[in-house]
């Protein structure tokens, strides 16, 4: 990633870290398929699940190195390396959280389906998580394109402590294997939501902090 491409419009840093966030979000959604349709060609969707998280882990790394010998030279570019390793540890954590979600939803193929308003409430995280990182694909790759809000952050947490509440009240009738499961799954949707919004955010002042041509 180099400050030269930022600081002379090009857009290459800007295209670079918006396909970061596509792939995460490819294999998060590719995920939630297989979780919430699992009888629509499974295998397929988590092959499409390792396809995307292994280019996304082969650019996290990359980024990961590219800062780690760009801040060993006293001479280095600050803005490449803080955005080499603000970005890198986000979309690489992105990934993570998509794979604990594909592997929880292989797990449950042969599980009997979760109860409706349990299935409902994490189906509506994951969806706002989806569209979330859709959008903070989107602020990216556009100073035009509309900002990642507080509000939407907000109320994906406020999603997630009202499952939370349910699963600690006992209410849904949950076993054990059940409610671990949702409770991973209503968290790796909410930190991914965090994790994309990050990005978002340091990219805009990325952008904001680029110096004059």
């Amino acid at each position: 990633m180099s400050a030269e491409g930022a600081g002379g419009g090009t857009g290459d840093v800007f295209e670079r870290v918006a396909g970061l966030l596509r792939l995460a979000r490819t294999a998060l959604s590719q995920a939630t398929t297989v979780l919430f349709q699992p009888t629509v060609k499974g295998e397929k969707k988590m092959a499409a699940v390792d396809r995307a998280l292994g280019e996304l882990w082969q650019e996290a790394e990359d980024l990961a190195s590219a800062g780690l010998a760009t801040g060993a030279d006293q001479n280095g570019d600050i803005r490449t390396v803080i955005t080499d390793m603000y970005v890198g540890e986000d979309v690489g954590r992105m990934g993570v959280l998509a794979r604990q979600v594909g592997d929880i939803a292989w797990a449950r193929q042969t599980k009997p389906s979760l109860p409706g308003p349990v299935r409902d409430a994490v189906r509506g995280i994951g969806e706002d998580c989806l569209t979330l990182v859709g959008g903070a694909q989107d602020a990216v790759a556009s100073p035009a394109a509309a900002p990642v809000t507080d509000a939407q952050l907000a109320d994906i947490g406020a999603q997630h402590v009202r499952l939370c509440r349910v699963l600690l009240s006992e209410s849904a009738s949950l076993d054990v294997v059940d409610a671990v499961d949702v409770s991973v799954l209503s968290r790796c949707y909410v930190e991914s939501a965090q994790r994309a919004a990050s990005v978002a955010l340091h990219m805009a002042l990325f952008r904001e902090t680029a110096p004059a041509s």
